[in-house]
């Protein structure tokens, strides 16, 4: 049985924040790179809908949100092998995956201080 996929606001964010940098990158493909990383990733939650619970549980888990169990997912849409990290909760009850957050794989996780 497939779940919902929905995206959290701050879900929603990163993936913006994440187009919004693509986009600025003209020397690299600008908004056509910014449309690929897109379908990929549009791809890539199409397939976690189909099972979530194979995806094992993020670092983040237990403390960020400890209140939920967090899972992720690795995306990697290009052939350097650098991705993101989808960072996700299942509700059985309701068959939805709720994306918390895009990250790509060389940020700090959610519960360490961020380096600016």
């Amino acid at each position: 049985m497939n779940y919902r996929v929905q995206a959290s606001e701050s879900g929603k964010s990163s993936v913006d924040e994440q187009l919004k940098w693509y986009r600025a990158d003209e020397s690299h493909g600008g908004d056509d790179l910014a449309e690929r990383w897109f379908n990929a990733l549009h791809a890539a939650l199409a397939k976690l809908a189909t099972r979530p619970t194979s995806h094992g549980f993020a670092p983040e888990n237990g403390e960020w949100l400890p209140e939920n169990e967090i899972r992720q997912m690795l995306f990697r849409p290009w052939r350097s092998g650098v991705g993101w990290r989808v960072l996700f909760t299942i509700d059985e009850e309701q068959k939805l995956v709720t994306v918390l957050q895009v990250r790509h794989e060389h940020r700090r996780w959610l519960f360490e201080a961020d380096e600016t």
